[in-house]
């Protein structure tokens, strides 16, 4: 492990560390950081945990990693089995797998490939899910595509400008033949409430 005040914090494997400012973070393993951590490039890799916020421009989560406060990103991808257990806010925000957000998401952007469940509000300008969500409120985006693969969405509240949904086409992608390969096939959106200036909908309740 290697620490220094604005150098590169590295964890292999088993070990720990002091929060802090940095130029790079890397975590390969289950690392764990306790506190609050700021820097450029954030890496995590495998089980690793962050007890507090993470503050970073460019940052990557794979395997089941996670952070427990909030995340703010300029750019910011989850894979695997991430979890932030606080608020997002980003510009671009990408989820691969099967992500969990513990409170709400206001980003720019928001992109699923996979799943996702957001405890809270998802807002932004533009959402594009090509998969599956879970948001227990409010998806507020001015535009909205939603393509339906196996599996059941579902959003409380949905408003926006342009709201598009529709099931995607059999090949699907990687993460998505997997679901498709388990036999879950259920492509249904449900929301309690849609409002938008153009709606277009399939196989929605």
């Amino acid at each position: 492990m290697e620490s220094n005040s604005k150098g590169t914090l590295r964890m292999n494997g088993a070990g720990s560390s002091g929060g802090g400012l940095f130029d790079r973070v890397v975590i390969n393993g289950s690392g764990k950081i306790s506190g609050d951590v700021e820097c450029e490039v954030f890496q995590l890799n495998g089980s690793g945990y962050v007890d507090g916020n993470l503050k970073t421009d460019e940052g990557r989560m794979n395997g089941a990693g996670t952070i427990e406060g909030d995340l703010t990103a300029r750019v910011f991808k989850v894979g695997g089995s991430g979890r932030i257990a606080g608020s997002v806010n980003a510009e671009e925000l990408t989820i691969s797998g099967a992500g969990h957000i513990g409170k709400g998401v206001t980003a720019q952007s928001v992109k699923v490939e996979g799943t996702v469940k957001i405890a809270q509000d998802c807002s932004a300008e533009t959402f594009v899910a090509d998969g599956g969500f879970e948001i227990y409120s409010l998806l507020n985006a001015d535009d909205i595509t939603i393509r339906l693969y196996g599996i059941k969405s579902r959003a409380r509240e949905i408003g926006g400008g342009s709201i598009r949904v529709s099931v995607g086409p059999p090949h699907g992608l990687g993460v998505i033949k997997t679901i498709l390969s388990m036999g879950i096939l259920n492509p249904v959106l449900e929301a309690d409430v849609i409002e938008g200036d153009e709606i277009t909908l399939e196989n929605t309740t």
